[in-house]
């Protein structure tokens, strides 16, 4: 993402193309057009992992109920642009190209020339131009459009340039506007694009119709009905919807057993020796009850390929010492968050008492100093973690050893100096360390009642707080209310998985490093004023921290990665002065499985939604050995 750059794709195909056997078949008997009639003129050469694939085969998985992301994570990973496998950069996907201006305002899209629809439908920019047109800006499909389609308190505007180039512009700079396309979102817009099948679902294009149509498919109108066509995860129930995407459904998830997915013959991606993709002829999910139920799957092989539902640590052992038994290996699936637990103690608290303590950085430290990791690490993740704070992964651009490591030795001494210099040196009968006006330091923490490990280690941490005076409570509680209380700013404290881990992930989604949402949590009342300074519960905040939301809208509006980078490090580096959040222990890798037969799945990969895991890898690639 350079000023005046272009994102162009890397390498070559053969020019003689080939296709699986069936497909062959299917032409040669007239029912389906020749492979170079449904190719585009330049398809995406995809680079293996391993080695140029065969054809066959069937993917089996396993997912969870209606809700469940896994189709779009793995069989839905289509967008303009996507992110490369490594999640380093942003690399072209149906666009050919993509041109953004020097100040990140204009952003054009060249299309493959000849790109098609699952139905065999072109691609072009007409269909852009009808999610634009009728759906984003459609105020009953569209309320509110969303915040990475808004610059300069205005939204985008999309103008067709020819058939095969549209652009996107904005009224100020947008730098984060390719990142955010390759997100979940960009998925949406692919989605809300088939403008030849979702016309008849739309009351501008049958206004006659579309109350008959929605009453028959049991909608409660045709917003609701065009709009489950649309949006994950309703979308997975029509396989009537044309896609672009590897695998087209063949039996949708309607309370079924299982979801099938059988080869698109119009894809646009081909290997490097001309074999259009996908590989694999078809996908099956079996729909289970719970994550126990995918667990056993696995180790009776019955799972060729998953990392979902299968990398908790408790579950780790099951998985590692069946590999024999479910004829599977293991690859590494990366947890994109670095921290396996962080402590948000709310500095914006409305209890004077909790307020006082929560906002002093020497209670924060000596609390921090209170937490023996080394015996957290052992007695909750299996000695696979390490005492981390809430700061970026290794090997990324923004790691800093020093914010990672800071306060996290354990020393009751350190503890009691610091808690002590925020002025709480008196104690009650019972020990329990006491403010200015007498009152005993406590408070629960919330704890998501759907996150086993961090009550258990929250259970730990009490009993090391309580060694040093201070009195907390664990309090579990159902996600939806601990983010009533956010919304409102009613939290005291609360647990999480966090720390913006990757650098892309920090500059998209950075509430861990700098108050920028209610769910940052350490300081709720400064992102929601961040957010919007008219919320009620939102409070202005001081000025070091104003001037930390200030560099960081400065990160949302540069027009390079470089220049965003640097502007985060020094987001970060009031971070690391300000201590917000007390860290426990690094996230540890977790695991996934694939088929001793199944190849070119990388041996390790980014764990997180905002990645699609493993939609990034090109799922289309995978192939088994046909032994």
């Amino acid at each position: 993402m350079l000023a005046c750059s272009v994102l162009t794709p890397t390498g070559t195909a053969a020019q003689q193309f080939s296709e699986a056997p069936a497909l062959d078949a299917q032409v040669k008997a007239g029912s389906l057009p020749a492979l170079q009639d449904r190719l585009p003129k330049t398809p995406l050469v995809v680079q293996p992992t391993e080695s140029v694939g065969q054809y066959g085969g069937n993917w089996r998985m396993a997912m969870i109920g209606s809700s469940d992301t896994l189709l779009d994570r793995t069989i839905g990973y289509t967008r303009l642009v996507r992110w490369d496998p490594a999640w380093t950069k942003i690399v072209p996907d149906l666009a050919e190209s993509v041109s953004e201006n020097d100040n990140a305002t204009e952003f054009v899209f060249k299309l493959r020339e000849g790109t098609k629809w699952s139905d065999g439908t072109p691609f072009t920019a007409d269909n852009i131009l009808f999610w634009y047109n009728d759906i984003l800006m459609n105020k009953d499909i569209t309320p509110a459009v969303p915040s990475w389609l808004v610059a300069g308190g205005k939204p985008v505007k999309v103008e067709k340039r020819s058939d095969t180039e549209v652009a996107f512009v904005f009224a100020a700079p947008n730098g984060l506007f390719l990142p955010s396309m390759a997100t979940v979102a960009g998925s949406d817009i692919i989605a809300g694009s088939a403008e030849q099948y979702l016309k008849q679902f739309h009351k501008k294009y049958n206004p006659d119709g579309v109350a008959a149509l929605a009453k028959a498919q049991g909608a409660a109108d045709w917003v609701q009905m065009i709009t489950n066509k649309i949006i994950q995860p309703n979308r997975w129930r029509d396989a009537s919807r044309p896609v672009l995407d590897p695998w087209k459904l063949v039996t949708p998830y309607s309370g079924t057993s299982q979801v099938v997915a059988e080869r698109n013959p119009y894809y646009y991606k081909v290997d490097p020796a001309g074999h259009q993709l996908p590989y694999i002829d078809k996908v099956t999910l079996d729909v289970v009850q719970d994550p126990q139920a995918v667990v056993l799957k696995a180790i009776n092989g019955q799972i060729d390929m998953q990392t979902q539902y299968l990398d908790s640590v408790d579950v780790r052992p099951v998985i590692v010492q069946n590999q024999q038994q479910g004829d599977y290996k293991l690859f590494i699936s990366q947890p994109a968050w670095s921290n396996a637990m962080l402590i948000n103690l709310n500095q914006t608290d409305k209890n004077p008492t909790l307020r006082r303590a929560f906002g002093s950085k020497d209670f924060r430290i000596g609390l921090s100093y209170a937490i023996n990791r080394d015996e957290l690490n052992q007695l909750i993740y299996a000695g696979v973690a390490e005492p981390y704070q809430g700061a970026p992964r290794p090997d990324t651009q923004l790691y800093d050893d020093g914010m990672a490591h800071q306060y996290t030795e354990y020393s009751v001494e350190k503890a009691n100096e610091h808690l002590d210099a925020a002025g709480l040196t008196k104690k009650d009968a019972q020990g329990f360390r006491l403010d200015a006006d007498g009152h005993r330091i406590s408070f629960p923490i919330d704890v998501l009642t759907t996150m086993p490990l961090q009550i258990d280690a929250l259970e730990r941490i009490k009993v090391y707080w309580a060694a040093v005076g201070i009195d907390m409570q664990v309090r579990p509680v159902e996600q939806s209310l601990a983010f009533a209380r956010l919304q409102s700013n009613d939290e005291d404290a609360l647990v999480w998985i966090g720390g913006g881990g990757y650098d892309l992930l920090g500059l998209l989604d950075p509430k861990w490093y700098v108050p920028f949402s209610k769910e940052s949590s350490y300081a709720t009342a400064w992102g929601l004023y961040y957010q919007d300074p008219s919320d009620p519960h939102g409070e202005e905040p001081p000025p070091i921290i104003k001037k930390q939301q200030d560099l960081y809208r400065q990160v949302q509006t540069a027009s390079t990665l470089k220049e965003q980078m640097e502007l985060m490090k020094q987001v970060l580096a009031i971070t690391k002065d300000q201590f917000y959040i007390i860290g426990t222990n690094m996230d540890p890798d977790k695991v996934g499985v694939v088929r001793n037969n199944m190849h070119n799945v990388p041996g390790s990969m980014p764990n997180t939604f905002f990645y699609m895991t493993p939609g990034p890898t090109n799922p289309e690639q995978y192939y088994f050995s046909q032994n």
